[in-house]
């Protein structure tokens, strides 16, 4: 398991990692963290869900990160501002259900690329 703190480099040698140190969701020294994206959080229980009912597919952490990628990256994002009435109202209400949809049908995909290629099948 790594350190949160470091990154490993090509030649192994551990570095401190920017997104560590809390610089990657920083403009002018402002924190962004309260910005969030619904669907990433909608994908992981729903990608949850959907590997319990496959137990023929391989999941390992490399083949879980590679599914919830594949499926983030064919979905549109839904950002919002952790403190707004719009996340009392997405929290009480639930996501667009077009988003829900497509989000279905992207982890479906994905499970599906990602069960036929296993990244484990490609190490050495």
């Amino acid at each position: 398991m790594s350190d949160a703190s470091t990154d490993r480099v090509p030649d192994g040698n551990a570095q401190t990692s920017p997104a560590a140190q809390g610089e990657m969701r920083r403009v002018l020294g402002h924190s962004l963290d309260r910005i969030r994206n619904a669907v990433e959080v909608l994908a992981c229980r729903m990608l949850e869900q959907k590997l319990e009912k496959c137990p023929e597919i391989d999941k390992s952490r490399e083949s879980i990160e590679d599914m919830y990628c594949l499926a983030l990256n064919r979905v549109p994002s839904l950002y919002y501002h952790s403190t707004t009435s719009f996340a009392m109202r997405l929290e009480e209400q639930g996501p667009p259900s077009d988003i829900l949809e497509a989000l279905d049908k992207a982890i479906d995909y994905a499970i599906l690329k990602v069960g036929q290629n296993p990244p484990s099948r490609y190490r050495d």
